[in-house]
């Protein structure tokens, strides 16, 4: 049987009896559903939308929307949405770029984007900015219960009224991309989120959990509370509203409209029921983690090994499927990313655990699954040396390394996950 797994610009083709199929999973597809233009009318109309065009009339309105390394169509939802900005007397659009590269091609389209949406809807007084960890202004807000220092951006402090636009998915740490990010991360300094992101080694900063979720027995994630405390001192208390969508390949699956916490509750509960799975582990394991932008580069992708992990039973192998274009990820990340992860592995958590630096948390991540399995195999552009130092085994052709599983063990069974930076499995004996 022929599977296409998206990599790249592109797809990559495998032939896999079917007796040797396990489960194949894609995020939410819909196939049949509602147009992003007819989900975005959907979103923007009714009692929610009437309550926040009143709530802004005259008043100073902020925007925090995501960045360029994520894949929301927003071609399709500034339209909608910025027929119901026009009462603000002025509008604040900030990028929220957490400790992303602010001057990017990808915000530079967001920044084209807004202007032009703007212009066809009579929005005069606006002002565009993208977050710089580094050299943006900030306010001190004071230490978390967690003792996070809550740096933020000071252009959020003139707002009387906060928007976020958010794509939610689930997230392998923060429990789901969501609001509560666009703030903490989003608008604050580098030593904020170094300070949270450390709890990203507690065990309990997992996917599906949330302060936020509906489920009283999800919502116990620490580096997630951190991130909403984090978040209630930036807003104080200011009305926040949110424009939530749920994406797929820039396609709208779901939208809403309304009070964020509201709102946010609910894209989780259609996360879960949509992009999270419970499967029976299998030896072996195919991972693409949905072409770009989700494997633009190593660092970004690896969050799609986190996050199908528990497909893959001990001592299996996989094989990731990610085309990584710009190698490995952003200079600032390399020093503990990838430096660390080509250490010994025993000394990559050592190391880590006794001093957490931002960006570490990817390195420890990686060494565990790394450890616990038999071969990480990896299809991308990056040179094979580079794969190879970091204790994964670099192939350039993914059809040899099935026909090699097959020739192993002829009654083996084959999970295959694309596009899966947005799906989330549990393991059949472990899932909630």
């Amino acid at each position: 049987m022929k599977i296409d797994l998206h990599y790249g610009k592109g797809f990559i083709s495998l032939q896999i009896p079917e007796e040797n199929l396990g489960p194949i999973i894609r995020p939410w597809q819909d196939e049949g559903g509602a147009d992003n233009a007819t989900l975005m009318h959907q979103a923007m109309t009714g009692e929610d939308v009437n309550h926040f065009q009143n709530e802004i009339a005259g008043k100073r309105l902020c925007v925090l929307l995501d960045d360029g390394t994520r894949d929301n169509p927003f071609g399709d939802i500034f339209g909608p949405l910025f027929n119901a900005l026009r009462a603000s007397s002025f509008v604040r659009f900030l990028i929220c770029t957490g400790t992303h590269d602010p001057d990017t091609p990808q915000n530079k389209i967001i920044r084209e984007q807004i202007v032009k949406a703007a212009g066809e809807n009579g929005i005069g007084h606006f002002e565009i900015h993208a977050h710089d960890c580094q050299d943006d202004q900030f306010v001190d807000a004071g230490a978390t219960s967690y003792n996070t220092r809550v740096l933020y951006n000071v252009l959020v402090d003139d707002a009387d009224v906060l928007l976020t636009l958010s794509d939610v998915k689930v997230h392998y740490f923060a429990g789901y991309s969501n609001s509560v990010k666009n703030f903490l991360p989003g608008v604050c300094a580098f030593e904020t989120t170094e300070q949270n992101h450390s709890l990203a080694l507690n065990e309990k900063s997992t996917f599906g959990l949330h302060p936020w979720h509906p489920d009283k027995s999800r919502r116990a994630n620490p580096l997630a509370a951190d991130q909403l405390e984090g978040m209630q001192f930036i807003a104080k208390n200011r009305p926040v509203y949110t424009l939530t969508t749920i994406t797929t390949s820039r396609q709208i699956r779901w939208a809403q409209f309304g009070p964020v916490e509201r709102v946010t509750g609910e894209a989780f509960s259609a996360v879960d029921q949509k992009n999270t799975h419970t499967v029976t582990p299998h030896e072996r394991l195919i991972v693409s983690p949905g072409g770009l932008p989700n494997d633009v580069d190593l660092y970004i992708a690896q969050r799609a090994l986190e996050l199908t992990k528990n497909a893959v039973t001990d001592n299996g192998e996989v094989l990731f499927l990610s085309a990584c274009p710009n190698g490995i990820g952003e200079q600032k990340t390399l020093e503990n990313f990838y430096n660390r992860l080509i250490l010994p592995l025993d000394e990559v958590l050592k190391t880590i655990e006794s001093e957490y630096k931002l960006y570490s948390h990817k390195p420890y991540k990686f060494a565990q699954m790394i450890r616990r399995l038999r071969r990480i195999w990896m299809h991308t552009e990056i040179s094979d040396d580079l794969i190879e130092a970091a204790h994964l085994y670099p192939t350039n052709d993914p059809q040899a390394i099935v026909d090699g599983w097959l020739a192993e063990q002829p009654d083996t069974k084959i999970t295959l996950v694309d596009g899966a930076n947005k799906i989330a499995l549990y393991a059949a004996d472990s899932a909630s």
